[in-house]
């Protein structure tokens, strides 16, 4: 028996690895209207935004209710495991994290909870690592371990098209606000301390696609990398190439920003995260973020 990692679809990482990797991913759920849907299993990307640029009323998003972590805990557990590490987005963000929390405390065996403090791409970097490391046999302690380790280093940028979703949706960070007021230009946020925070602003798409790049060079040496698209899989291809020639000993994860985020973020939004080496492979601390 091993350990298994359960997540939620925020985490954005690709049906076919989370299959290789035996993720146990949670879908969250959409509403439009009165109709409940479940992130990836009831709506497909393409469907949903087909549907956010259609229809008059946004869509909302929930966190799932701890239940259906029960149910997942169980049915791992049925199957046979030594342990369960769940780990999801950023508390701050939503109560995802909580709901999970309330179900570990009612399942009986070992469940371990990891608040990443991420979300999109910078989320599924730390639950890959967690799934591989538990498939190479650590314990429980262990792959709790090797998840906070990469979310301690990893560095999560956004690139919104418009910050209309985010604003309507209600999940303005700090200093968005006032990026938010300003015409023409395209807001790059990130997170801080679990939550969405400005970190810049630029006139057009291209430059602040750069401006993107620019940011995660800086925390060079880079050990893994990722990126993720909801609209503009041109943008995607541009960024991994990218990347790939930024870090080109990194493993970097082509991705599609699943609905529930793409509720709040909107057509065209983009992320990018990086896990920075560790210092031991540098022979220093990674370098400071750029804000």
């Amino acid at each position: 028996m091993a350990i298994r990692i359960v997540t939620d679809s925020t985490a954005d990482i690709p049906a076919d690895l989370a299959e290789r990797l035996g993720l146990f991913v949670v879908p969250m759920p959409i509403m439009f209207g009165d109709e409940e849907l479940r992130d990836g299993v009831d709506i497909t990307t393409d469907q949903f935004f087909r549907r956010l640029v259609r229809e008059q009323q946004l869509p909302t998003t929930s966190q799932p209710p701890s239940g259906v972590f029960a149910q997942a805990y169980e049915t791992l557990q049925a199957g046979g495991t030594d342990g369960i590490v769940s780990i999801h987005l950023s508390g701050k963000l939503s109560g995802t994290v909580e709901s999970a929390r309330q179900a570990a405390q009612q399942t009986a065996g070992h469940v371990a909870i990891v608040d990443s403090g991420q979300v999109s791409v910078g989320l599924g970097l730390g639950v890959i690592a967690a799934a591989e490391a538990a498939q190479a046999g650590a314990s429980l302690d262990e792959v709790k371990r090797v998840a906070q380790d990469v979310f301690d280093r990893t560095r999560t940028y956004i690139l919104f098209d418009t910050l209309e979703y985010l604003r309507r949706g209600g999940r303005m960070g700090r200093g968005m606000e006032v990026v938010g007021t300003l015409l023409k230009v395209k807001p790059i946020a990130t997170l801080e301390g679990g939550e969405l925070v400005a970190a810049g602003r630029v006139r057009t798409r291209a430059k602040a696609v750069e401006d993107l790049l620019r940011r995660v060079a800086e925390l060079r040496p880079i050990e893994r990398a990722a990126a993720a698209h909801a609209t503009t899989p041109q943008d995607l291809d541009y960024i991994v190439n990218r990347l790939r020639g930024i870090a080109p000993d990194a493993d970097v994860l082509p991705a599609r920003i699943t609905p529930a985020l793409g509720a709040h973020g909107g057509p065209g939004v983009l992320g990018v995260a990086v896990v920075a080496a560790p210092r031991s492979n540098n022979g220093g601390s990674p370098a400071a973020p750029a804000t």
